[in-house]
């Protein structure tokens, strides 16, 4: 991929979350049960820590964070993703930076943090493992990537997903079916349907990580009580915890 595709992309990335910073948070899934992530936040993260999170969007996993007294700075492709975030961390009078930054290649110095969070970002990279490769770069301790298996091929779950699907567009009008890159954006990211728990391993395992992944199911399923179609437009994901150990 050349360097002018690279932008391209990017461009069209940011541009699309963009479009979607004021209600991303409404979706089970992405924003809520806050207690949750901060009893998982506070297993990963025993210590006071100096944290960058990579792809913080609204800054949700930032703020659950900085209320546990980190040190957080958030980092995002999305000048709208960012002005939500500062808005909430403003709102919950709390102290996090938020820069504009991309990903793959972070405006850090080498071991400028203790550690380095994303959640639901591998999907969407261009390179992933250089996206790893620079996460590693400036963490003194550990990185820690929260991501899925986006698509399951199975004929069953497939049925239930648009059936899902179906209820959302009917109940909460608007078209779930819409939430994709353009195909062309999509043919750029490896991992564009998310990717396994396995495979997720493996990349971090290949950037030289002490690795150790941790099935989420169980919040995942918690993530989304009380909301029928969304469970069933997207039950049957795989849901894990990769955190890879500097050593």
């Amino acid at each position: 991929m050349t360097t002018t595709t690279i932008d391209v992309v990017k461009r069209e990335i940011r541009s699309y979350w963009n479009r979607r910073a004021e209600e991303y948070d409404m979706a089970p899934g992405h924003g809520g049960k806050e207690e949750l992530w901060s009893e998982l936040m506070m297993k990963v993260f025993e210590e006071k820590s100096r944290i960058l999170d990579v792809g913080t969007g609204t800054g949700f996993l930032a703020i659950i964070l900085a209320n546990l007294g980190h040190e957080v700075v958030g980092i995002d492709l999305s000048e709208n993703m960012l002005r939500v975030a500062r808005e909430k961390a403003k709102k919950n009078c709390l102290k996090v930076e938020f820069l504009r930054g991309d990903a793959e290649d972070l405006p850090f110095n080498d071991k400028d943090f203790d550690a380095v969070t994303c959640r639901h970002l591998l999907w969407t990279l261009p390179n992933p493992s250089k996206a790893i490769s620079e996460w590693k770069r400036v963490a003194r301790n550990k990185v820690v990537a929260i991501d899925g298996n986006w698509y399951d091929k199975k004929i069953s779950s497939r049925i239930l997903s648009f059936v899902g699907k179906l209820g959302i567009a009917v109940k909460e009008r608007k078209n779930p079916w819409s939430l994709h890159y353009k195909k062309e954006i999509e043919k750029a990211l490896p991992y564009r349907n998310g990717l396994s728990a396995k495979e997720a391993g493996r990349l971090f395992e290949d950037a030289g990580l002490k690795t150790r992944v941790e099935d989420l199911s169980w919040l995942r399923k918690k993530l989304y009580e009380g909301n029928l179609f969304h469970r069933l437009a997207w039950w049957s994901h795989e849901y894990y915890m990769v955190v890879g150990e500097i050593v």
